[in-house]
């Protein structure tokens, strides 16, 4: 019996259909998104370039799940930066079209949000991964249907797509989570 640390980590077969399945969800919804939601035409949109690193990221998903141990803990890692990165997402929005007429508090609510996301994307890393499944989770239930239709800066295309996005990955962290648990006790005895 193998009992390298990669081989600790492995998937059950379940997990991996389940979690292999969630991660063409994921890519489904990310190229759907792109292809038919994204107006590609303000160079340097935050909103746009957060679509570009959300196809980033997913190829990065794809690759980790070949590299055992080390993929789990950088994909844990990643997706916790990717949580932090998604509330930024509205700050950057708010400064880039600073000349709309959002007033100066959604400013500081932005800041607030991310505040909370951060939060939650530490405790991810630190205390337990639902706390990342949490967190993309309510970002897209709470955080971005709060945006739809209620702010001057933030395109609805962007909402709806980043909502989509957050349910897909919150869904796919929740099924990693198991993973992401005995890659982090194998870490530990090692």
């Amino acid at each position: 019996m193998n009992t390298t640390p990669d081989a600790r980590a492995s998937l059950t077969s379940a997990e991996g259909i389940v979690q292999t399945a969630l991660l063409i969800l994921v890519w489904l919804v990310g190229t759907w998104l792109a292809i038919y939601r994204v107006p590609w035409q303000v160079f340097g949109d935050p909103c746009l370039l957060a679509a570009t690193a959300t196809g980033i990221i997913v190829t990065c998903l794809w690759l980790t799940r070949w590299r055992g141990l080390r993929g789990l803990i950088f994909e844990r890692n990643l997706l916790a930066g990717f949580l932090v990165g998604m509330p930024l997402v509205y700050v950057a929005r708010y400064l880039f079209a600073s000349s709309s007429r959002a007033a100066s508090y959604w400013f500081w609510i932005e800041v607030l949000g991310t505040t909370i996301f951060v939060a939650l994307a530490v405790l991810g890393v630190k205390r337990s991964p639902w706390f990342l499944a949490i967190g993309m989770v309510v970002h897209g239930v709470a955080w971005d249907t709060w945006h739809y239709r209620n702010s001057t800066y933030i395109p609805d295309w962007y909402v709806i797509a980043c909502l989509a996005v957050d349910l897909a990955f919150g869904a796919y962290v929740a099924a990693r989570v198991p993973a992401y648990q005995r890659a982090s006790r194998i870490k530990a005895e090692n």
